[in-house]
């Protein structure tokens, strides 16, 4: 069975990721209808691979989804754990496309039938509750949001104190991209007025299970002119082509084909720790494993109907 979602969450999990978003049906015209459980809540798919230890989507297939991505799985299977109901096993699993961040999409996907977080109003459950739940994410609109820096950590690590639904909240975040942005631009988060937030249950941990912000999702100005319920393509445009720089070459220890079941990604360690994979570009030859020169590569930026960029991988010719 396929199934069809938009991407409402890539967050950090065991040294991989955690994807998850809510099912939708998708017409000829590209026009797209939310999925909705029983009790009229939005229903969530949350992918789980089936060859790691803790079901974290390898980096090497995050990399080819993004928040806001409208996602294709295949061979779906129902692997519900206890309030992981949303777990899926998937045989591949592709973009297909993309949404706009408009408010009135997001409003529209948004979780109105649960009045607390999670069961409880405190930013973690117990395992017995866990157990009995019957759902582990969600999307909101806070009502009010502060960020909170924890500096007893070794690397950083934000918390946000918001409330909804008139209770106060303090959960751990775990976007990635949240991270990226907040080291390059760290005043701008002071100055939002409105943000939806992506939430989930995390596994156990010292007997307990944390309520974790998955995703800051900012809205955007709808256009009169645009139909907020059909979704973009991806259909990339190429923009520039260049060489690895000689300082790139420099700073990397190793670039390595891995395989992912989207097809083949090289990843790129840095003898300062950092790691990054490149999504391979079509006519490239790379075998899986195999360890890459950066001299006979090259590096190929697209850019999509939205203006966003992605940047992959060839050989040189």
């Amino acid at each position: 069975m396929d199934k069809i979602f938009i991407c409402l969450a890539n967050s950090f999990k065991y040294g991989g990721r955690c994807i998850a978003g809510i099912e939708i049906n998708v017409t000829a015209d590209n026009h797209w209808q939310i999925i909705h459980n029983a009790d009229g809540s939005p229903h969530w798919i949350r992918p789980i691979a089936k060859d790691t230890d803790y079901g974290e989507i390898p980096e090497g297939e995050a990399i080819y989804i993004k928040l806001l991505s409208v996602v294709k799985l295949t061979g779906v299977v129902a692997c519900p754990h206890e309030a992981h109901t949303e777990d899926v096993n998937y045989q591949t699993m592709e973009s297909i496309g993309s949404i706009i961040s408009y408010q009135e999409v997001l409003d529209r996907l948004t979780d109105n039938v649960h009045q607390t977080l999670f069961y409880t109003s405190d930013f973690f459950i117990y395992p017995e509750c866990f157990s009995n739940g019957n759902y582990s994410l969600m999307l909101i609109r806070p009502e009010g949001f502060a960020f909170r820096l924890d500096p007893s950590k070794n690397r950083a690590k934000y918390y946000m104190i918001f409330k909804y639904n008139g209770l106060e909240y303090n959960l751990s975040i775990t976007d990635p991209d949240f991270y990226q942005y907040i080291e390059r631009h760290p005043k701008d988060w002071e100055n939002l007025k409105s943000i939806y937030l992506s939430l989930s249950i995390g596994m156990e941990y010292e007997g307990r299970h944390h309520k974790l912000i998955a995703a800051i999702i900012i809205p955007s100005k709808l256009s009169s002119t645009k139909d907020p319920f059909v979704f973009l393509n991806d259909s990339l445009y190429e923009k520039s082509v260049r060489p690895f720089t000689f300082l790139e070459r420099l700073a990397c220890k190793q670039a390595i084909v891995v395989p992912s079941q989207n097809g083949l990604a090289v990843r790129i360690k840095e003898w300062m720790g950092r790691e990054y994979f490149y999504a391979i570009d079509k006519g490239s030859l790379f075998t899986p494993w195999k360890t890459i020169n950066l001299r006979k590569t090259i590096l190929i930026t697209y850019v999509d109907m939205r203006g966003n960029q992605v940047v992959r991988i060839r050989e040189k010719k």
